[in-house]
């Protein structure tokens, strides 16, 4: 995480021991049970939060999972990451744990910077970029 507030030492050191995942490149779509379904095949879920838009509160793209044991989160990573759920490939990383507020999108627009870059029109995460210009 680009914005965590301690030392590089003290983000591995959270990350070695963590049990959250983040999931990035879902649908807009995706609903809270489908992935919390999904990801307990693999071992009991402690919490789902998906990321909000932060200034319209909707789905932007992305959750984060929280398992109990690290164990369910590395194999989380092992089986999941490009799988496809809602006609998107998923990404599945570790993360060094969930806060308040991480749940929020950064982009300028407040959902994901990644969704402001792009140029082509994507149904499953909301059309096109608000700064593309159609004509």
């Amino acid at each position: 995480d680009r914005n965590f507030p301690g030392t590089q030492e003290e983000f591995d050191e959270k990350l070695k021991h963590s049990t959250t995942l983040y999931v990035g490149n879902l649908s807009f779509y995706s609903e809270e049970t489908q992935i919390y379904t999904l990801f307990n095949f693999i071992g009991p879920v402690k919490n789902v939060i998906i990321g909000l838009n932060r200034y319209d509160k909707t789905p932007c793209g992305f959750c984060f999972v929280e398992y109990y044991e690290r164990c369910h989160a590395d194999n989380a990573v092992k089986y999941f990451s490009g799988c496809v759920l809602d006609g998107r490939s998923m990404s599945v990383d570790v993360d060094a744990g969930f806060s308040e507020g991480r749940e929020f999108g950064r982009g300028k627009l407040g959902g994901q910077i990644m969704d402001e870059k792009k140029t082509a029109f994507d149904e499953e995460r909301g059309g096109y970029n608000k700064f593309v210009k159609i004509n």
